[in-house]
C-alpha cells in the first residue's frame, strides 16, 4: 500500500493505492481517493496523541480487505502536525521493526528482476556517486523496496526521494541514471560530463529516454508523465561544478613537493593584456561574462595544458595566474 501524488483537474490530490499481481506483472490498483489534504483524515484527541480517522480505516478495510495498520500510519506520518512529529519522533524510531537479513536466493531474485534504470536511480540517491561501477556489484539490499512493486509505485517512490536532490545535481543525476557515460570514452565521461560534446550528449539522452518510454510504459508517440520530469531536469538545469580539476591541481602540487621542489611562492601578477591573450578574450567579451562562464573557460584550458596530460608546467601556472587576474574583473 502506498500514497500516490497525482494531478487531477489541475489540482494535486492523493490516492491510496496498492500493487497487486496480475499474471506475471505487478499493477497498481486504486483503493481510496484521499483528496488534496491527507492530513484531514487524522484526528487529535489531545496532547501529542494522534490516530487515523476510524471512518477512513473502515472504508479502507471494505475496499482493500486486510491491511497493515502500522504501515497505513507510516504513510500518513508526513502529514501529522509538525509539533507532534517533533515530540514523538524519538519514540517512533524505537518502535521500528527489526531489520531482517535477506537470503542468497532473495538477493539473486531481486538482482535479476529489478530494472537497471531503477538500480542506477537507487544507487545515486543513496550514495550520490556518478561513477557507479559494474552493475553486478551493486548490493541487492539497496533495491529491496523495489521488488514486487508496480511500475506506478516505483515511480511514486522515486518522485518522493528525488526531492532531496539539489538543483545543481539534477542534470548529473539524469546523466548517470540513463547511463549516458557508456557512449563516451575517457575519464571525463564519468567525472566531467560538461566537458563532453553536449550535442552528442543530448542526442543520446533523447534516444535513451525514448527507449525507456517504450520499455517501461509501452509508449512511442508521447512521453509518459513519469518521464517528463527527467526531460525537465536535463534541459532546464546545468551540471554542478566539478572539483576534478581542483583535485588535479592539488595532486600535481603535492607530487612536485614530494620530489624536492619548494612550495610555490606568492602568485605572480599577470598583466591584463597577457591574461586576455591567454584566454583569447577581449575586454568587451569579458564584460558579458560572469564568474561561472570564466571558470568554465578556465577548466577547458586547464584540461589542455595540465602537465599530466602533456602540457607545460610554466604554461599551466601562467594560466592559473591569468585566471586569478581576470576573476578580479568579473562581477
Amino acid at each position: 500500500m502506498y500514497l500516490a501524488k497525482v494531478k487531477k483537474d489541475k489540482q494535486t490530490t492523493y490516492i491510496l493505492r496498492e500493487s497487486v499481481r496480475q499474471g506475471e506483472q505487478m499493477v497498481a490498483r486504486n483503493i481510496f481517493d484521499l483528496g488534496p489534504c491527507p492530513g484531514a483524515w487524522i484526528d487529535y484527541p489531545g496532547g501529542n496523541a494522534w490516530y487515523l480517522s476510524p471512518d477512513l480505516e473502515s472504508r479502507i478495510s471494505s475496499l482493500a480487505g486486510t491491511f497493515d495498520s502500522e504501515q497505513l500510519e507510516n504513510l500518513f506520518w508526513p502529514f501529522v502536525r509538525p509539533a507532534i512529529r517533533r515530540a514523538t519522533q524519538t519514540f517512533r524510531q524505537r518502535s521500528y521493526k527489526q531489520y531482517t537479513p535477506m537470503t542468497r536466493a532473495q538477493k539473486e531474485t531481486i538482482a535479476k528482476q529489478v530494472h537497471a534504470f531503477d538500480k542506477r536511480r537507487a544507487h545515486f540517491l543513496k550514495f550520490g556517486n556518478m561513477d557507479q561501477g559494474p552493475m553486478v556489484n551493486m548490493p541487492a539490499v539497496i533495491f529491496r523496496q523495489l521488488h514486487n512493486k508496480s511500475r506506478d509505485e516505483i515511480e511514486q517512490r522515486f518522485m518522493d526521494q528525488e526531492r532531496v536532490l539539489r538543483q545543481r545535481d539534477l542534470k548529473s543525476y539524469v546523466y548517470t541514471v540513463l547511463d549516458l557515460h557508456r557512449f563516451f570514452k575517457g575519464f571525463m565521461a564519468k567525472q566531467m560530463p560538461h566537458a563532453l560534446d553536449q550535442n552528442k550528449v543530448e542526442a543520446f539522452f533523447i534516444q535513451e529516454l525514448c527507449l525507456l518510454n517504450n520499455e517501461l510504459f509501452g509508449l512511442t508517440r508521447h512521453l509518459h508523465e513519469y518521464l517528463i520530469r527527467y526531460a525537465v531536469m536535463f534541459f532546464d538545469h546545468t551540471y554542478g561544478d566539478s572539483v576534478l580539476l581542483d583535485d588535479m591541481v592539488k595532486d600535481f602540487q603535492f607530487r612536485q613537493r614530494s620530489r624536492g621542489f619548494k612550495p610555490p611562492g606568492p602568485i605572480r601578477q599577470v598583466a591584463l593584456s597577457r591574461a586576455f591573450k591567454i584566454f583569447n578574450l577581449t575586454a568587451k567579451e569579458l564584460e558579458s561574462m560572469d564568474k561561472k562562464d570564466l571558470t568554465r573557460e578556465f577548466r577547458r584550458l586547464a584540461r589542455q595544458h595540465h602537465p599530466d596530460r602533456g602540457g607545460s608546467h610554466d604554461r599551466f601556472v601562467e594560466l592559473n595566474n591569468a585566471y586569478q587576474a581576470l576573476l578580479e574583473k568579473v562581477p
